[in-house]
């Protein structure tokens, strides 16, 4: 279990020192803002209405003589959705680029199976709807109404491109060496159904498995 993914963050709304410093570091999936790159030819899938729209809105800026095939899913993950994924992924030639849009325990799933086709990083367009903006000096108003984009907090700058909060994320049980769904935030405990282990969701994350590392609950890694 030595995989570590650069992407987006799941936290509390409360940010300390030590929840900050660990973003600096964490493998949790980050998510810059999308560009579409040039390309011989697009694959793009979405999951979910929400991720509809931010796919159609990307792909505006497609250049109109490169074809594209599009794919609709509903916003999970099942057996169907997988196999069809893999399907429309085999007849991926060299110079199309993967438009992956969804919720991120979804999109990271998409982008694992990818992989397994022979994908690399830069033939992948990842989109995660629930990320917060680009980490950088734009950002919302301010509580009195003004634009506090000048000048961010280092946490609202460190949250930036994150998943933060309670969210949808897989978790890979490193009791039982299974992965499940769950509703939680990194940092927070759930329970792995498959051994019933009472596990904190960790800052780290594994491609591989497209899932959170679950750590036994009351074992701190990072002490």
């Amino acid at each position: 279990m030595t995989d570590a993914a650069g992407s987006e963050v799941g936290v509390p709304a409360r940010a300390d020192a030590g929840v900050n410093a660990r973003l600096e570091w964490t493998s949790v999936p980050r998510w810059p803002p999308s560009e579409l790159p040039a390309a011989a030819s697009y694959l793009a899938c979405w999951f979910g209405d929400a991720a509809r729209t931010r796919t159609r809105e990307l792909l505006a800026g497609a250049d109109p003589r490169v074809p594209v095939r599009m794919a609709g899913f509903a916003a999970v993950w099942d057996a169907g959705a997988e196999a069809e994924l893999r399907r429309l992924m085999s007849d991926c030639v060299t110079g199309a680029r993967i438009v992956l849009a969804g919720p991120e325990s979804i999109v990271m799933r998409a982008m694992a199976v990818a992989r397994q086709f022979g994908a690399a990083t830069d033939e992948l367009v990842p989109v995660a709807i629930e990320a917060a903006g680009p980490a950088g000096p734009a950002g919302p108003p301010g509580p009195a109404g003004r634009a506090g984009a000048e000048h961010p907090t280092a946490a609202e700058d460190i949250h930036r491109g994150y998943v933060s909060g309670v969210a949808g994320r897989r978790v890979f049980c490193a009791a039982c060496r299974r992965s499940f769904d769950a509703v939680a935030a990194i940092g927070g405990i759930v329970a792995c159904t498959g051994c019933a282990a009472e596990l904190i969701v960790d800052y780290r994350f594994s491609r591989p498995h497209a899932a959170y590392f679950g750590w036994p609950a009351g074992l701190d890694l990072h002490r």
